[in-house]
């Protein structure tokens, strides 16, 4: 395990931990058991189908369709990293299991070119019997396979689904009253960092970051009312869902 910083928008460091090799080892043991799993269910089901539907050595569209119907149920087996660390923020199901996962080495979610680059590589680290794949995490600097540092991304240890979310956008009560018009001057990205750093002061008990984040906010948005830290960063994500929704 090591611990990493990465630097934001507000030239403030972002403390994660990079997981043992051992729990990305069993997540993706995970994930193959899952994947032979469904493949001995596809062969057997296609097992019961095809004799029952033997077409003669001259029956072409029979063995066109039989062909594609084979090609159709192998497509999960080739995307299903991809369309799980999509639509689950960075994690398959291993992942999830063994709470680890991806995130860009901004600490924000990765974009799709990302995890397609982390997907289209994956065959490299299975080079030489997977030496690859070994032998880049454990001596690169910030534990990342090949995939990892051609996409930019980072794969990191996340006890509780909430430490880093993926979106910095949810929902407020009707009575809610915004404080601070001044936050539609930042970006998605910054927020981003808003969320992230208050996730990891959550973790880590880590104040100093807080402290020095909402003091460099309050210097760039000229906001001279006083809250504490924390509580002026939450107010902030708050009052912008609340102009960013009504937009």
């Amino acid at each position: 395990m090591e611990k990493i910083k990465i630097p934001t928008s507000f030239n403030i460091e972002l403390d994660f931990e990079t997981p043992e090799f051992h729990k990305r080892f069993f997540a993706w043991l995970i994930d193959v058991i899952i994947l032979i799993a469904y493949l001995i269910t596809v062969m057997e089901l296609l097992s019961i189908f095809v004799p029952s539907n033997k077409g003669t050595d001259n029956d072409m569209p029979f063995l066109y369709n039989l062909t594609a119907i084979q090609l159709l149920f192998l497509v999960p087996l080739f995307t299903y990293h991809l369309f799980f660390e999509l639509v689950m923020n960075g994690q398959s199901i291993g992942k999830k299991v063994l709470n680890i996962k991806v995130i860009g080495e901004d600490g924000g979610r990765p974009a799709l070119h990302q995890y397609l680059i982390r997907w289209l590589t994956r065959p490299f680290d299975f080079f030489f019997f997977g030496l690859v794949g070994l032998l880049s995490v454990v001596l690169s600097k910030k534990n990342q396979r090949l995939g990892d540092m051609a996409a930019g991304t980072l794969v990191i240890k996340t006890k509780i689904e909430a430490d880093i979310s993926d979106t910095v956008f949810f929902e407020l009560n009707d009575e809610y009253v915004p404080r601070f018009p001044e936050v539609m001057r930042l970006s998605d990205r910054d927020m981003n960092t808003i969320k992230g750093v208050l996730n990891n002061t959550q973790r880590y008990n880590n104040l100093d970051i807080a402290e020095r984040l909402s003091s460099k906010i309050r210097t760039v948005l000229n906001i001279n009312e006083y809250m504490q830290p924390v509580e002026f960063l939450e107010v902030l994500l708050k009052d912008y869902n609340y102009y960013s929704n009504r937009n």
